[in-house]
């Protein structure tokens, strides 16, 4: 059975029992193995059959079908498409036929609280994923949650709230008998696997160092599987069987997106955030002597009412209490310092802080917020906000297309995907711009929907399955 998955931030291929969402599995291309290193091409893409060049509603749309509203992207397996949404705080799993877009079933989960993410993220961001027999579900607001694909409901397994301000963005992915879960939040963020068959914890990773994330992990083969998991500052690969820490490397932003990429050998992380290498922020301190004004040793919400304390309130606070310490201040302090906004290609292997010896390039231009990079054609493909697009050589990273305009602005929450020698990009607002995969910005065809698009297109049969904020579409080239 094949198996095609994509989701948000992130699509990826499931082989050799392992599937994998960020946002983004699907089957298509895969990268030459490098070395014992083998890993699937996590890029979205595509290329077994045509595929349209232009993309509207009112063009080569097989059917349209109404959803609950949700951000998450569709998990393809043969024949049936898998989503989430949310509505009036309730959480829905919905089956659909691919072919027909009739909705086969929906199952719902009222949590007893429900996360409050950014106006943007919703309550159903994360994708699902399957291994072909089961579909397996997570929701921040209530946790991890299997069915087979009748419907029927197998385990679930509650888990805490994420403690971050902006809401769930991290998918589950599959690794042979085991469900893996990245859990980065402001704080005791960790990483966990759980017995695919029953849901019970299996191992479960500490991530001390690690604040909001939103990243989907990534799984590769050295000598054996391992975890890739990017995050604040670094990323970290763990052995699959256990949890733990195989290497490290540094030179990530304080806060991370995208999803890590495996191709041409190397694993491809990146992120972007407006604070990286901030300078050092005012010592705690002289802050305290400003607005600690009931004088008890630390700044609650209603003392920071300008400058720093004001901007920084929320993410200092990382345990959500209402206060900034001065232990939280100086760990903020710390991560701005040494944020950087960055791509890296990295060899896998090796052990402990391998940052000097495996890191093959970096480039800090053109970087995406959310989007994860595309490894199409031996090349990997950025889409930054304000419609920038960039192109470096996966192999050695030279500049190829260096933050092109493609004449469609906003943010860009979707990542891109591509198949027949065509890009797809769309932008929050609801443009979907067709460009070809060359050495210089070729733009095909370029439509407006009328809703927003957060959630990542998924490619499978020469179909390309696109949803929007309430809708999700089936395009097809006609002949």
């Amino acid at each position: 059975m094949k198996i095609l998955i994509q989701m948000k931030l992130r699509i990826l291929l499931a082989v050799l029992a392992i599937v994998w969402c960020c946002a983004m599995a699907v089957a298509g291309e895969r990268p030459l193995p490098v070395s014992r290193f083998r890993g699937e091409n996590c890029s979205g893409v595509s290329d077994e059959a045509p595929l349209p060049e232009i993309i509207h509603p009112e063009t080569n749309a097989l059917w349209k079908i109404d959803l609950i509203p949700g951000n998450s992207s569709p998990c393809i397996a043969d024949n049936l498409i898998f989503l989430t949404g949310s509505k009036n705080d309730n959480l829905y799993t919905i089956c659909i036929d691919r072919k027909t877009g009739n909705i086969l079933w929906q199952k719902e989960i009222k949590p007893e609280k429900t996360e409050r993410p950014s106006r943007l993220a919703g309550l159903a961001s994360p994708t699902p994923t399957t291994d072909g027999e089961l579909v397996y579900v997570y929701f921040g607001s209530f946790g991890l949650i299997c069915y087979d694909f009748s419907g029927k409901e197998i385990w679930r397994k509650p888990l805490p709230i994420p403690v971050t301000q902006h809401g769930t963005g991290t998918s589950p992915i599959l690794c042979g008998d085991k469900v893996i879960l990245l859990f980065d939040q402001d704080i005791d963020s960790f990483i966990l696997a759980v017995n695919k068959n029953t849901g019970e914890t299996v191992w479960k990773t500490e991530r001390p160092f690690a604040r909001r994330g939103f990243v989907t992990p990534l799984v590769i083969y050295e000598d054996e599987p391992v975890i890739v998991a990017p995050g604040t500052l670094q990323v970290i690969a763990y052995y699959a069987k256990n949890g733990v820490e195989k290497w490290r490397v540094s030179g990530l932003p304080n806060e991370v997106c995208p999803s890590p990429v495996f191709a041409e050998g190397l694993v491809f992380c990146c992120g972007w955030t407006p604070w990286s290498g901030t300078t050092r922020l005012t010592p705690f301190p002289v802050l305290l002597n400003q607005f600690d004004k009931n004088k008890d040793g630390k700044i609650d919400s209603s003392e920071a009412q300008s400058g720093q304390l004001k901007q920084h309130f929320i993410y200092a606070d990382a345990d959500k209490d209402g206060f900034i310490t001065r232990e939280e201040w100086e760990s903020l302090s710390e991560i701005f310092a040494r944020s950087e906004n960055s791509i890296l290609a990295i060899k896998p292997g090796g052990k402990g802080d391998v940052t000097k010896t495996h890191v093959v390039w970096k480039q800090s231009r053109g970087l995406p917020y959310v989007p994860t990079p595309l490894y199409y054609k031996g090349k990997i493909w950025l889409i930054k906000n304000g419609g920038l697009l960039t192109c470096y050589d996966a192999k050695n990273g030279n500049p190829v297309i260096v933050e092109e305009r493609i004449g469609a602005s906003g943010d860009y929450y979707a990542s891109p995907v591509g198949g027949d020698n065509k890009i797809y990009l769309c932008s929050q607002s609801g443009v979907v711009t067709v460009i070809e995969a060359a050495d210089t910005l070729k733009i095909i065809s370029q439509n407006k929907f009328n809703e927003q698009i957060m959630a990542t297109p998924a490619i499978y049969d020469g179909t390309i399955y696109l949803r929007t904020t309430s809708s999700l579409y089936s395009f097809k080239k006609m002949r």
